[in-house]
Protein backbone atom coordinates (compact mmCIF):
# COMPACT_ATOMS: atom_id res chain seq x y z
CA UNK A 1 0.00 0.00 0.00
CA UNK A 2 1.58 3.12 -1.02
CA UNK A 3 1.93 5.88 0.76
CA UNK A 4 0.96 9.67 -0.37
CA UNK A 5 3.90 11.31 0.90
CA UNK A 6 7.43 11.13 -0.34
CA UNK A 7 9.58 8.51 2.14
CA UNK A 8 12.70 10.58 3.88
CA UNK A 9 14.46 7.89 5.92
CA UNK A 10 14.12 3.92 5.10
CA UNK A 11 15.02 0.84 7.26
CA UNK A 12 14.42 -2.55 7.75
CA UNK A 13 15.49 -5.75 8.52
CA UNK A 14 14.44 -9.87 8.74
CA UNK A 15 14.04 -11.54 12.03
CA UNK A 16 13.45 -15.73 12.89
CA UNK A 17 9.82 -16.02 13.94
CA UNK A 18 10.92 -16.54 17.48
CA UNK A 19 9.88 -15.70 20.66
CA UNK A 20 12.49 -12.95 21.47
CA UNK A 21 11.58 -11.20 17.88
CA UNK A 22 8.95 -9.12 19.47
CA UNK A 23 11.77 -7.31 21.82
CA UNK A 24 14.16 -7.36 18.84
CA UNK A 25 11.71 -5.12 16.95
CA UNK A 26 10.84 -2.94 20.22
CA UNK A 27 14.99 -2.03 20.66
CA UNK A 28 15.76 -1.73 16.66
CA UNK A 29 12.44 0.59 16.57
CA UNK A 30 13.29 2.25 19.31
CA UNK A 31 17.29 2.73 17.83
CA UNK A 32 16.23 4.03 14.84
CA UNK A 33 13.36 5.89 15.49
CA UNK A 34 16.25 8.25 17.99
CA UNK A 35 18.97 7.70 15.53
CA UNK A 36 16.10 9.42 12.68
CA UNK A 37 15.06 12.45 14.84
CA UNK A 38 11.42 11.48 14.19
CA UNK A 39 9.55 14.33 16.20
CA UNK A 40 6.67 11.62 17.81
CA UNK A 41 6.64 9.27 20.88
CA UNK A 42 9.53 6.55 20.70
CA UNK A 43 8.50 4.69 23.21
CA UNK A 44 4.91 4.24 21.54
CA UNK A 45 6.44 3.15 18.29
CA UNK A 46 8.31 0.85 20.39
CA UNK A 47 5.45 -0.81 21.44
CA UNK A 48 3.89 -0.65 18.36
CA UNK A 49 6.40 -2.48 16.55
CA UNK A 50 6.58 -5.18 19.35
CA UNK A 51 2.92 -5.66 19.16
CA UNK A 52 2.82 -6.20 15.34
CA UNK A 53 5.81 -8.47 15.28
CA UNK A 54 4.29 -10.59 18.55
CA UNK A 55 1.16 -11.09 16.01
CA UNK A 56 3.27 -11.98 13.43
CA UNK A 57 4.84 -14.68 15.16
CA UNK A 58 2.14 -15.99 16.93
CA UNK A 59 -0.38 -16.22 13.98
CA UNK A 60 2.07 -17.12 11.08
CA UNK A 61 2.45 -20.96 10.63
CA UNK A 62 5.34 -23.22 10.81
CA UNK A 63 6.52 -24.09 7.13
CA UNK A 64 5.64 -27.64 5.90
CA UNK A 65 8.68 -28.78 6.97
CA UNK A 66 8.85 -26.88 10.62
CA UNK A 67 11.37 -24.82 9.05
CA UNK A 68 11.22 -21.11 10.95
CA UNK A 69 9.81 -18.52 9.26
CA UNK A 70 10.97 -14.77 8.45
CA UNK A 71 9.11 -11.70 9.87
CA UNK A 72 9.68 -8.64 8.02
CA UNK A 73 9.93 -4.82 10.12
CA UNK A 74 10.59 -1.73 7.97
CA UNK A 75 10.23 1.61 9.52
CA UNK A 76 9.99 4.48 6.60
CA UNK A 77 9.43 8.55 8.36
CA UNK A 78 7.68 10.24 5.19
CA UNK A 79 8.31 14.08 4.12
CA UNK A 80 5.13 14.68 6.11
CA UNK A 81 6.85 12.97 9.78
CA UNK A 82 4.76 10.35 9.71
CA UNK A 83 5.92 6.98 10.95
CA UNK A 84 5.00 3.75 8.99
CA UNK A 85 5.71 0.93 10.83
CA UNK A 86 5.04 -2.32 8.18
CA UNK A 87 5.43 -6.15 9.68
CA UNK A 88 5.41 -9.02 7.15
CA UNK A 89 4.86 -12.57 6.91
CA UNK A 90 4.69 -15.63 4.83
CA UNK A 91 1.02 -16.26 5.43
CA UNK A 92 -0.64 -14.19 2.65
CA UNK A 93 -4.35 -13.51 4.66
CA UNK A 94 -5.76 -11.41 7.00
CA UNK A 95 -9.30 -13.28 8.21
CA UNK A 96 -11.52 -10.49 10.23
CA UNK A 97 -8.93 -7.76 10.20
CA UNK A 98 -11.74 -4.75 10.85
CA UNK A 99 -12.45 -6.94 13.97
CA UNK A 100 -9.04 -6.98 15.25
CA UNK A 101 -7.98 -3.93 14.29
CA UNK A 102 -11.34 -2.50 16.39
CA UNK A 103 -10.15 -4.55 19.08
CA UNK A 104 -13.18 -6.54 19.04
CA UNK A 105 -11.19 -9.92 17.70
CA UNK A 106 -7.79 -10.35 20.00
CA UNK A 107 -5.97 -7.56 22.07
CA UNK A 108 -3.02 -6.18 20.07
CA UNK A 109 -3.95 -4.62 17.21
CA UNK A 110 -6.83 -2.45 19.04
CA UNK A 111 -3.71 -1.71 21.66
CA UNK A 112 -1.87 -0.38 18.65
CA UNK A 113 -5.21 1.28 17.31
CA UNK A 114 -5.53 2.87 21.10
CA UNK A 115 -1.66 4.50 20.87
CA UNK A 116 -3.12 6.81 17.65
CA UNK A 117 -1.97 4.32 14.95
CA UNK A 118 -4.08 4.17 11.23
CA UNK A 119 -4.03 -0.01 10.66
CA UNK A 120 -3.80 -1.60 7.29
CA UNK A 121 -2.87 -4.49 5.62
CA UNK A 122 -1.53 -5.45 2.10
CA UNK A 123 0.17 -8.38 -0.06
CA UNK A 124 3.19 -7.44 -1.00
CA UNK A 125 4.14 -7.23 -5.07
CA UNK A 126 4.44 -10.80 -5.67
CA UNK A 127 1.38 -11.65 -3.21
CA UNK A 128 3.24 -14.37 -1.38
CA UNK A 129 3.70 -12.05 1.74
CA UNK A 130 1.08 -10.24 4.36
CA UNK A 131 2.11 -6.82 5.96
CA UNK A 132 0.22 -5.00 8.70
CA UNK A 133 0.91 -1.09 8.53
CA UNK A 134 0.48 0.83 11.44
CA UNK A 135 0.82 4.80 10.69
CA UNK A 136 2.17 6.89 13.30
CA UNK A 137 1.59 10.95 13.31
CA UNK A 138 4.16 12.92 14.95
CA UNK A 139 3.25 14.35 18.08
CA UNK A 140 1.72 13.03 21.74
CA UNK A 141 0.21 9.59 21.71
CA UNK A 142 -3.16 9.53 22.97
CA UNK A 143 -3.87 8.91 26.35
Amino acid sequence: MPTAAAVTYEWSRAFEAQPNSPQLARLHTRTRVTMAHWRGNHEAAAVVAGVLTANAVIHATPGPLGDRLSIGLRLAITETGELLIDVSDPLPAFPDFAAAADGSRGRGLGQVARLGCRLSWFLTADSDRKVVRASMSPGPVPA
